[in-house]
């Protein structure tokens, strides 16, 4: 009997801290059901409209957004935590208490009830710390810029506040600061990025890659800048894009579609070729393509794609690859080099090993 007590009562304890939990997120007036709901990738179009709206309303929204947004990524990057929950387990919670009414905790013994309190602490701790987690987006005001950034082995896609959607290669980075679509609408990159801009005559839409601006009306263009590269590479799919240096916003090139433009870091001396752009945004429909590459610069995108470490040894100075990876691991890829160039591997986790043979 003291058994089933103690059941109901930790029940009722349960609903009673989730039904308080919920009245706190509605009074704060910050639609994180919605924001949860569009990094699940369920939002209607009308839902991301609302919430685009609600996040142009203020800097500070559009700080609690990309904050949220980040710790998002970062939790998705961790593989089977044991510590803390996968917060799309305690979003699922909170819908599915949403809308039950607060329950009256009825009266047990002090035995009881004290015995409730100590079951109860864990939830009651997770809880805790989760509000405060959200108190902290809610408060913190003094941040002036929104940054994503994707792990080695992974990519992301974000919507800019006026809509404008961008995807991330692995290993990159992007921040803008909270005012963006207010006056301007900059943001700064490492790594590489494709960006399908939303057209605005009157705010001029630039990338900053270092020592270089992009800047472009409404266009989608690619933009390769990882730091440990010697050059910038710019690809533009539709439009046209004025490339500009990034300390006298004197132009260095413009592209039009299908034109590539590869700019050396140290001189910025840029060169403008043909392309066919769609290949180099092929990235973001889950492929890696090479052409041309050679064992090095191949080696190195493998490096960000796969998110390992690869050593190698005995590389041919002369050895170009052309080959499209598309649903490959990274065991089935190093088969397939295998076969164009022999070579023996061995993986440890992040750490491969890879030796050409004579």
């Amino acid at each position: 009997m003291r058994c089933l007590l103690y059941n109901i009562a930790n029940k009722y304890m349960f609903s009673w801290v989730i039904s308080k939990f919920v009245a706190i997120l509605q009074k704060m007036e910050i639609p994180y059901l919605l924001i949860v709901k569009f990094l699940h990738e369920e939002c209607t179009p009308e839902e991301v409209q609302s919430l685009i709206v609600w996040r142009q309303e203020s800097p500070n929204h559009e700080s609690i957004f990309m904050e949220i947004s980040h710790t998002w990524n970062q939790d998705h990057a961790i593989k089977d935590s044991k510590v803390i929950p996968p917060k799309a387990k305690v979003w699922s919670l909170i819908q599915s208490r949403i809308d039950i009414d607060n329950e009256i905790i009825p009266s047990y013994p002090k035995r009881t009830l004290f015995q409730v309190g100590l079951a109860a602490a864990s939830v009651a701790l997770i809880v805790g710390l989760f509000v405060s987690f959200l108190l902290f987006f809610q408060f913190s005001s003094t941040k002036t810029y929104a940054y994503v950034e994707t792990p080695y082995g992974q990519k992301s896609h974000i919507i800019l506040p006026d809509g404008t959607k961008v995807w991330l290669n692995s290993g990159s980075k992007i921040a803008y600061s909270t005012d963006y679509n207010k006056k301007s609408r900059m943001v700064t990159l490492t790594g590489e990025a494709f960006f399908d801009v939303v057209h605005d005559s009157q705010h001029p839409f630039i990338v900053n890659a270092g020592k270089i601006d992009i800047k472009d009306l409404g266009t989608a263009f690619d933009v390769h800048a990882y730091p440990d590269d010697s050059f910038i590479k710019v690809s533009l799919l539709r439009g046209s894009v004025s490339l500009e240096s990034a300390i006298d916003q004197t132009q260095i090139g413009l592209l039009h579609p299908n034109q590539k433009a590869t700019i050396n870091k140290s001189n910025l001396l840029c060169a403008v070729s043909d392309c066919n752009a769609a290949d180099d945004n092929i990235w973001i429909n889950n492929q890696l393509k090479f052409e041309g590459e050679t064992t090095d610069e191949m080696f190195k995108q493998l490096d960000r794609w796969f998110g390992v470490n690869i050593a190698a040894v005995n590389i041919p100075k002369d050895k170009q690859y052309w080959l499209t990876l598309k649903t490959e691991s990274l065991t089935e890829t190093l088969q397939l080099i295998n076969k164009i160039t022999p070579i023996n591997y061995t993986i440890n986790g992040e750490e491969v090993q890879v030796k050409f043979k004579p």
